[in-house]
């Protein structure tokens, strides 16, 4: 089927080549029935239930929901009638709908096809274009949130690059604070005395002032440490006798360490003499040729 024959076939479907007219139902003996039926009615408006009349109560009622399930009956059997010829055409319709529907969801599996392949192609040119641009700008290309609206040929070229080029800027803007913030642990670390690594690392779930804070903390904690260490091991040697090169408990006798002795020449400021010199007494070594 080409074209034209494609629009002649919509144009005559529009105006459906059907001949109906509305239904019509003769309920001629409609006012009969109804006088019947209020004569009934009126009859029983006073009616009253005793124990002499019930069984002829019951009776009665079994009588009127005979009668009502009758009509009831009666009028599914001709509203099912009446309505048989608009069953019928609904269905002719429906198969015909049914028929275009099919015809026009063939053609939508064949146009998705070249649709889904110009998607992909348009993906690709964009992952080409990122790459290219986070090359230029040194930064991941992985770093980029791709959004897959990008993909839908109804985005904006220039949308899509100033985005990207957004989240570029906001990339390398984060690369150089982390680089300035390792900087500044580092120098911290050195001044400490301690490893820089992990606290590097720590920046990448900590804001950079509670690293450094972090970092002073476990500084005083490893002096403290440190300091308490040096004050019992200098309790235990006090605790020692001297016994030419050994250091013993006076009480039992026992060894417990040896004295070391080391000759040496160093050579430094009298700053530095100072310091070796504290250091020396601060752990209870014996020295000599060191005071100005």
């Amino acid at each position: 089927m080409n074209e034209n024959q494609l629009i002649k076939l919509d144009e005559k479907a529009v105006a459906f080549p059907v001949n109906f007219a509305p239904a019509q139902i003769d309920f001629s003996g409609y006012n009969q029935m109804k006088d019947q039926i209020d004569q009934l009615h009126e009859s029983l408006e006073n009616y009253d239930v005793t124990q002499d009349n019930l069984k002829d109560a019951k009776s009665t009622r079994a009588k009127l929901n005979k009668l009502t399930k009758a009509i009831k009956a009666r009028k599914v059997e001709i509203k099912n009638k009446a309505e048989a010829p608009v069953k019928d055409f609904n269905d002719k319709v429906e198969s015909l709908v049914a028929k275009i529907d099919d015809s026009s969801a063939k053609i939508s599996a064949g146009i998705k096809v070249y649709e889904d392949k110009a998607k992909a192609e348009r993906h690709e040119n964009n992952l080409e274009h990122i790459k290219t641009m986070c090359e230029f700008a040194e930064i991941d290309p992985t770093k980029i949130k791709y959004q897959s609206s990008w993909d839908n040929k109804s985005y904006s070229k220039t949308k899509f690059e100033t985005e990207v080029d957004q989240q570029i800027a906001l990339i390398q803007q984060e690369q150089a604070q982390l680089a300035d913030n390792i900087k500044i642990i580092s120098e911290k670390a050195e001044s400490l005395g301690l490893p820089a690594d992990h606290w590097i690392k720590a920046l990448d779930n900590n804001p950079l002032s509670f690293v450094l804070n972090a970092m002073s903390e476990y500084k005083e904690d490893l002096d403290a440490v440190s300091e308490a260490q040096k004050k019992t091991k200098l309790n235990e040697l006090n605790n020692l006798k001297k016994q030419g090169d050994k250091y013993v408990d006076p009480e039992t006798g026992e060894i417990k360490d040896k004295v070391i002795s080391l000759k040496l020449e160093v050579k430094g400021t009298p700053w530095q003499m100072k310091q070796l010199q504290s250091f020396l007494k601060d752990n209870g070594i014996e020295y000599q040729g060191l005071e100005d």
